[in-house]
């Protein structure tokens, strides 16, 4: 059995769409589970239309909704032949936009937007992007159905589960597969909601807008798969951002441990939770391009294999805020948890950490809606240095624990091309080396560093 899953670009267009249902179609293995995102930019509307709302924009709103269902009618059109099919999703597609139109009027009243409110919103182009996939499969006479998850984790929590709980995600992939299974023995294909149900606090808060690879990867564990796809624009991890380096090449193979730095070091490739369902159950994870899916894409396993490099792949993070903090005595025990709890007080998450013996650094995304109050809390407790606009240049691989010399050629490479390093970050598994230099010259760096050690000399 194999989990695929279609992110906003494989669902983008009907044109899009059709080439999904052929991947499905075509996959040489018979038993599969797919999960899709929303067609690209939905989310995104949806979003916008919480927030006119909130605002009590009546009239804005409503023009969203329109945009979305004539999106989604259009793309109907095209794929759908059959009459009795095409009726379905009509009246599927209007009905839910007609309940969405009810729930954002209540929204004009209450005035504000919780995060299970959120929820409630932006699962609305999942679960329209994957009956559109599941009618055009019936169209073309395959045995596919329409799968929306969000009722399992509304039946969980009646039992006093929580999303901290450890236990919380065996409980929700034991329930998927009671649910996907008996689909499954009878040859059917489910086509699932990368959204996985309104859970407290928010599911982009407790897991991210990718939420829907972290869905796959849970299939992927509930169903004993061989193997989960996650079907993108893309043939794969590359070693770089193709949009400032064209010469950026596929990594044919990683390691849970390299995949996971990558994805959290700013790699959009892949969600970060993705990999820990797949490392527990040792299940092969593998990139491919809707586009070319005779390409081979990138493979994550457990171990990995090197490559002749001194590493695999330099990523980048735009858009970061340093914090440096000093305390008259930072010998004093306590700061650095301080700090932490600071931070996630706030729901701040903190990327990179460096100490000497009178300051304490640490770089988080720009534009935290609570960044300020965060600052100014600090403030009453220390000297507090804040420098916006910077950027992480980071370089990851494994090979780098047998390559003697890498961080000395990392360094020198950006110093060489005149780029400033303001704060370094190494990892204790050798796996990554990090590097805080400034916003303005975060291209350039990626090509120097790239060109210093990927380009045929």
């Amino acid at each position: 059995m194999f989990s695929l899953k279609f992110g906003g670009t494989s669902m983008g267009s009907a044109e899009a769409i059709a080439q999904t249902a052929q991947i499905i179609i075509h996959h040489p293995e018979k038993d599969k589970v797919v999960t899709v995102s929303a067609m690209s930019g939905v989310t995104d509307l949806l979003l916008s239309s919480a927030q006119y709302a909130i605002q009590n924009n009546v009239q804005g709103y409503k023009n969203i909704l329109q945009e979305i269902e004539e999106k989604h009618s259009t793309a109907l059109k095209i794929l759908v032949k059959e009459e009795e099919f095409y009726k379905e999703g009509i009246d599927f597609i209007q009905t839910k936009l007609s309940n969405l139109s009810n729930f954002l009027h209540a929204l004009t009243v209450i005035g504000e937007l919780s995060s299970r409110s959120n929820d409630e919103i932006i699962a609305l182009g999942e679960i329209l992007s994957a009956k559109l996939l599941s009618l055009h499969l019936q169209d073309l006479g395959e045995k596919a159905e329409f799968t929306s998850l969000d009722t399992i984790v509304s039946s969980m929590f009646k039992h006093d589960h929580t999303t901290s709980d450890k236990h919380f995600f065996e409980c929700f992939s034991h329930k998927l597969g009671s649910i996907l299974t008996p689909l499954l023995e009878k040859n059917v294909t489910p086509i699932c909601t990368g959204f996985f149900g309104k859970i407290p606090g928010g599911i982009v808060n407790a897991v991210g807008r990718g939420y829907s690879d972290f869905t796959a990867a849970l299939i992927g564990k509930a169903c004993n798969a061989e193997e989960i796809q996650i079907w993108t624009d893309v043939s794969g991890i590359l070693s770089t951002d193709p949009r400032i380096v064209k010469e950026a090449h596929v990594i044919t193979e990683l390691s849970f441990n390299e995949a996971t730095e990558l994805a959290n070091l700013g790699a959009k490739v892949i969600h970060p939770q993705t990999i820990w369902p797949a490392v527990k159950n040792n299940i092969l994870v593998r990139i491919k391009n809707t586009m070319a899916p005779d390409d081979p894409g990138t493979a994550i396993t457990k171990r990995g294999k090197d490559s002749h490099y001194a590493f695999k792949s330099i990523t980048v993070q735009k858009n970061i805020t340093v914090l440096t903090i000093q305390s008259a005595n930072m010998s004093e025990s306590g700061i650095l948890i301080d700090l932490f709890q600071s931070c996630a007080s706030y729901d701040i998450s903190i990327d990179l950490v460096s100490t000497s013996e009178s300051s304490i650094s640490i770089t988080i995304q720009n534009g935290h809606q609570h960044l300020s109050r965060l600052i100014t809390e600090l403030e009453k407790r220390y000297m507090v240095k804040t420098v916006h606009n910077k950027a992480i240049i980071a370089i990851v691989g494994n090979e780098m624990r047998k390559h003697i010399g890498v961080a000395g050629r990392f360094f020198s490479s950006l110093a060489e091309a005149n780029i400033n390093i303001s704060m370094i970050s190494q990892g204790a598994n050798e796996s990554n080396i990090s590097a805080v230099i400034a916003g303005s010259d975060a291209n350039n760096a990626v090509k120097t560093v790239h060109k210093e050690f990927f380009h045929t000399k």
